[in-house]
This record gives structure tokens, sequence and C-alpha cells, in this order.
């Protein structure tokens, strides 16, 4: 028997590997405030240049896999829950829990990554997910408002809420606490007051 498959799935655990780590290395890179280059992120990693760009492609593409990365580590995959919920609040209080931690856990790197957004230096794509999180509150709140328990399918509450969902209110909400124990619930209380639930 050949030992070829064998090698090349070690040569992928090896690129998967080094993909890791140039990732890792991106948000080392990203929290420690130095200036985000493929430069400093190659040299925190420990490979060429040319390494990142193979496996990224562009800047741009290695901060939407540190985006990706954050989602996975943060519990925004756990958002298809909110969804599932037979009760229409529960799921808008399980959405906005969701974001809260992810909110919380991430906190200082998602400061930098907006930082970037606004300056014109992020990942194209990261300005992408805003309006998937306005699709998705669309989606619950007309269930609620659907359901007769609140008047949650006005435009005025769908873009409060949507504000209140945002990492730049909750950066400023949460102050230095940011422990989604204490800001989460705190959050769900002014989420139901602005769209009236009951």
């Amino acid at each position: 028997m050949s030992p070829r498959p064998y090698q090349l799935q070690q040569r992928r655990v090896g690129m998967d590997g080094t993909r890791a780590r140039i990732v890792s290395a991106a948000r080392t890179v990203l929290v420690g405030g130095a200036r985000f280059s493929i430069d400093a992120v190659a040299r925190h990693a420990g490979v060429a240049r040319l390494t990142v760009y193979d496996r990224f492609g562009t800047r741009e593409g290695l901060l939407e896999a540190v985006f990706d990365d954050l989602a996975q580590s943060g519990g925004l995959t756990n958002l298809p829950e909110a969804f599932t919920q037979p009760d229409p609040i529960d799921g808008l209080e399980r959405f906005v829990a969701i974001f809260c931690g992810f909110y919380s856990k991430h906190r200082l790197i998602l400061r930098r990554l907006n930082a970037l957004a606004v300056l014109g230096r992020g990942a194209a794509g990261h300005g992408d997910r805003n309006p998937r999180r306005l699709e998705g509150l669309t989606v619950l709140l007309a269930r609620i408002a659907a359901s007769g328990r609140a008047e949650a399918g006005s435009a005025d509450v769908l873009h409060a809420v949507y504000a209140l969902t945002s990492f730049a209110f909750f950066d400023e909400f949460a102050g230095a606490e940011a422990d989604p124990a204490v800001v989460t619930p705190r959050a769900v209380a002014l989420v139901r007051e602005i769209a009236h639930l009951r």
C-alpha cells in the first residue's frame, strides 16, 4: 500500500495547523494594539509573509478568518437556538444573550476590528455581518408581533432593538463590568421595554 494518502493527510493537518497559528497570531496582534499588518502577523506566527497570503489571499481575507474564529469561540454559532424557541419572546431574549456573551468574550479585539472598519482598513465583509443581525431581529420581532404580544413589528422598534444589540451600545452600556451575567439581564430588560413585550 502506498504511503501517499497518509502523507497527504499529514500535509493537510500541517496546513490547518499553520492556518490556525496565523489566525491566533492575528488575534494577538489586534489585541496587543500594534499596527495590524501582514508582516506583523507573519512575524508573530513564525511564518513567511507569503505563507499568510497563500492561506488567506488578502489582509481582508485574514481579518474575515479572524472574525469567523471569534464567532466560533464566542458562541455566535448558537444563534439558530434563538429561532427555534417555541416562544418568540424567549427567542429574542436568547438572541440578545448570545450577542452579549460574544461581545463580552471578545470585547478588546472587537473594539480594534471596529476601529479598523471605521478607518477603512477592516475586512470588507465585516460590515456585512450587521445586516445579518438586522435580518435576524426582523424575523424575531415579526414573530412576536404576529403573536399579538407586542408592538414589535414597527420600524422604530426594529431599529431601536438593532441599536441595543450592537457592539457599540454593548461596549458603552457594559462600562468596565462587561460580565455577561450582569450585562445580559439589563440588556434584555431594555429590549423588552423598547419592544413593549408582554
